[in-house]
């Protein structure tokens, strides 16, 4: 299970999916489960880097620099599980 906050919650916009409009259920951090499929996950990820452990302060909880989704594999495993590109990931 992957801890993500969505690009959603963020960007308050509408994401595209299949050719149709899908409104995210949730505001701020979700957890997602993501099977791996024939074609693996279905996703990429992409970092930040701070030098001495800077925390950052995400709705009220403190975090390391964190991780993101920089691609998502349309009808692959990581958007069947509702990742988005954007989203950032807090824990796994």
């Amino acid at each position: 299970m992957t801890d993500v906050e969505s690009s959603q919650s963020r960007s308050g916009g509408e994401h595209f999916v299949g050719g149709g409009v899908r409104q995210c259920s949730t505001a701020g951090p979700r957890v997602v489960k993501i099977y791996k499929s024939e074609t693996g996950f279905g996703f990429n990820v992409r970092g930040q880097v701070s030098e001495g452990g800077q925390l950052r302060s995400i709705n009220g909880e403190l975090y390391a620099p964190l991780q993101h989704v920089s691609a998502v594999l349309e009808g692959g495993a990581a958007e069947e599980a509702g990742i988005r590109k954007g989203d950032r990931i807090l824990e796994v």
